[in-house]
């Protein structure tokens, strides 16, 4: 495999991980705001000081800011079940 196809490889990688993890921004319990890690990525790279004027803004007015990402999977790729 040539070092191209191993980047372009990892660079598929990062962009899966990064749409798999949200930003959600919440006001009691309701979300104003539910967007892929990428685009926040993206947008604090452009416009750093919007994206940290929009946080401040969040945070004064009681909205909650959370990441989340994918669920983990459970042991040997089986689901819990309720009666363990």
């Amino acid at each position: 495999m040539s070092k191209t196809n191993r980047i372009a490889d990892r660079a598929k990688d990062v962009l899966h991980e990064g749409n798999a993890r949200h930003v959600i921004v919440e006001k009691h319990g309701r979300v104003l705001v539910d967007l892929p890690l990428t685009i926040v990525v993206i947008a604090a790279v452009l416009a750093v000081w919007l994206v940290a004027i929009l946080a401040a803004v969040a945070v004064i007015n009681g909205c909650e800011i959370r990441f989340e990402g994918p669920e983990k999977p459970a042991h040997n790729g089986e689901s819990p079940s309720a009666g363990d």
